[in-house]
């Protein structure tokens, strides 16, 4: 019964414009979204005591460690039913039989190519920090205020969240953060919202910055809008001059682990807690490390695969 409904539903958008292409994708996201989120709620509630369909202040206490440890669980619900899912939900609806190929993610990434991406990673940390700096003094209208209450109340949990005691936890959050989310996201922003962009209108440049616009602003994180904003532009043209989605997911995956061996090394003090603000101040760094990006985005036009 099951396979028949997959095969009955294969391609039923295949004639749908790109506009309303556009508007079916959110529907697929949020109903992944619910369906993961009830799934992983049954079982938070069933491993740790708590629920996450209650939203009290008892709940979401952030000193609460059993809460830390359900939040963990969700991320990984909420990162395969938010991401992933609804991305091969989507082609399948849209009628692409061969997923690996419509996402350029059939050729395998060659060791140059993997520090190339692993080089890119280190050099938008202090980019990232930098921009970082220059979102805070952007000014937000009163009418978005809400951002800034809901970033504030994310960051307390989000605080509590990233604490590593020990390797286990650092393994476990680059699990999480560093392979789940970066997979999850790449496939949906660039293997499928950018690349729809470009069958539309035609325009890399216009795919590229327009993805990472939603990219930002759907992290509803005010104080990281600009540095996610740009990044996400980065990642997109990797993506594009290599012809492979792998390259995108490998610098993510490589710019989220770094972050978390950095704020794993703080946290022990083996290096002083300045790293994590690296770029802020060293304006030096921040104009060298644009120029090496710039040479591997421009220089560099295609990533070599084997």
């Amino acid at each position: 019964m099951g396979f028949k409904l997959v095969e009955k539903t294969r391609g039923i958008w295949s004639k749908k414009t790109h506009s309303n292409l556009l508007y079916y994708l959110p529907i697929v996201i949020m109903g992944g979204l619910m369906t993961s989120h009830i799934v992983g709620a049954f079982v938070c509630q069933l491993l740790f005591d708590v629920s996450f369909f209650s939203s009290t202040k008892e709940v979401f206490d952030p000193e609460n460690e059993n809460l830390i440890d359900a939040m963990k669980v969700m991320q990984f619900f909420n990162a395969l039913g938010t991401f992933i899912l609804p991305s091969f939900v989507f082609l399948h609806l849209r009628g692409v039989v061969n997923s690996a190929k419509y996402l350029n993610w059939q050729s395998p990434i060659s060791f140059p190519s993997l520090f190339l991406m692993l080089l890119m990673a280190l050099a938008m940390i202090p980019v990232a920090n930098f921009l970082g700096f220059l979102n805070q003094g952007i000014y937000l209208p009163e009418f978005l205020d809400f951002l800034r209450v809901i970033e504030e109340q994310t960051l307390r949990v989000t605080e509590q969240f990233l604490i590593m005691d020990t390797y286990g936890d650092l393994i476990l959050m680059i699990l999480l953060i560093g392979v789940v989310a970066a997979l999850g996201e790449e496939l949906l922003f660039r293997g499928v919202l950018q690349n729809l962009f470009m069958e539309w209108w035609g325009s890399k440049h216009l795919a590229v910055w327009v993805t990472a616009l939603l990219f930002s602003v759907i992290h509803l994180q005010y104080h990281a809008l600009l540095p996610r904003f740009v990044l996400g532009a980065l990642i997109g043209y990797v993506y594009v001059n290599s012809g492979n989605l792998r390259s995108s997911i490998f610098l993510h995956f490589f710019y989220n682990t770094t972050l978390l061996i950095v704020a794993f090394l703080v946290q022990h003090r083996e290096i002083d807690s300045s790293w994590e603000f690296i770029g802020v101040e060293q304006f030096v760094l921040v104009a060298f490390a644009t120029v090496v990006l710039a040479l591997f985005l421009f220089k560099s036009p295609r990533v070599k695969t084997k």
